[in-house]
């Protein structure tokens, strides 16, 4: 139905309703509601996309990253890893059923995709938020996270299966997230101070009584260049000493991230479990931007793009930070990653 149709910038989609038919003593069909399912269409054919024609004119290099981003995420649905994290872990993740790619490398706007997927559908009780403001479902998912981390942290169990690994490595980003300055405008970080000059006033409300107001884009541009180096220290495109320098400082905690954590990535489910408790799960979308990076980033995009400002107030962020800690060095040694010790 068209009640259940999503256009957005970059894919449309929509969901199917599968419904299962069997012969009768008479040799007619007949449909059963309680046989009814339904599956995900995922669409993305970039020419009839105004937002991918509008970047053919002005950001043609992002057309090529966006190509990429669905071999990616394909890559990354019928990987080992994949089905190995979901089984060991218990990470909800959609299977994907069937995809189509047929990526044109030398004309990217003709490129175009589909993908049909697992439903987290609200009739199987499942949810979004428009952001996250109750701290059990807060904790909920940065404790899926921290499963996801600690699984394919660096020295970790996985990392003994030899094809599946490499199988890891060549199918998903070098350096994950959405927000990998290589993967956005050229020179973006030395374009900050304009940037700020231009949108400062939508901020005054909230910033105009701090003492470096008047300065703060010139503060920032100062540091943005090395601040993404070492948020996003794996990419090999960076050939500078500095960055050669923060790559082997954070290697030791390089692993397999989201990339792009936001809320509207998250489903929700209450269940009931064999001891009549209700329980919380949560299942993540969109594997465009997945790939190797820093859990610390990857946690940072999540809790400035996914939940409310009323949970981080008054030591609540702190507080979500440190739950995140503990869940993490528990899923570390879980996983082969860290000793008990």
């Amino acid at each position: 139905p068209e009640s259940e149709a999503v256009r957005g910038i970059m894919s449309s989609g929509c969901r199917i309703h599968l419904e299962h038919s069997r012969k009768d003593e008479t040799g007619d069909d007949t449909r059963s509601s309680m046989a009814t399912k339904t599956v995900f269409y995922k669409r993305i054919v970039f020419a009839h996309l105004d937002h991918a024609r509008a970047k053919l004119r002005t950001a043609p290099h992002k057309l090529v990253r966006d190509v990429k981003s669905y071999q990616v995420e394909t890559s990354w649905f019928a990987s080992k890893a994949c089905q190995q994290v979901m089984k060991d872990a218990g990470l909800l993740i959609p299977q994907c059923y069937d995809a189509v790619l047929r990526p044109d490398n030398d004309s990217p706007i003709d490129s175009r995709f589909s993908l049909l997927l697992q439903d987290f559908a609200p009739s199987d009780g499942w949810s979004q938020r428009w952001l996250l403001r109750d701290p059990i479902e807060c904790r909920a998912t940065l404790a899926v996270f921290a499963k996801l981390h600690a699984y394919f942290w660096k020295g970790s169990n996985f990392w003994n299966q030899d094809e599946a690994a490499k199988e890891l490595r060549d199918g998903v980003w070098e350096s994950g997230s959405y927000v990998q300055p290589a993967l956005q405008t050229k020179n973006q970080c030395l374009q900050v101070e304009e940037g700020w000059k231009k949108n400062r006033e939508k901020c005054r409300m909230q910033l105009e009584e701090l003492p470096y107001w008047d300065t703060l884009g010139t503060r920032l541009q100062q540091v943005t260049t090395k601040a993404g180096i070492r948020a996003h220290p794996f990419h090999s495109s960076v050939a500078e000493n500095y960055h050669e320098e923060v790559r082997k400082e954070f290697e030791p905690y390089m692993t397999f991230t989201h990339g792009d954590p936001k809320q509207a990535n998250v489903f929700f489910r209450s269940k009931t479990n064999s001891d009549e408790n209700k329980q919380l799960e949560v299942g993540l979308i969109d594997f465009q931007w997945s790939g190797f990076g820093l859990a610390a980033t990857d946690i940072a995009h999540h809790i400035t793009a996914a939940i409310h400002s009323d949970c981080l107030e008054d030591g609540g962020e702190e507080a979500l930070l440190k739950y995140y800690y503990k869940e993490l060095t528990h899923n570390l040694v879980q996983f082969g990653a860290s000793d008990s010790n």
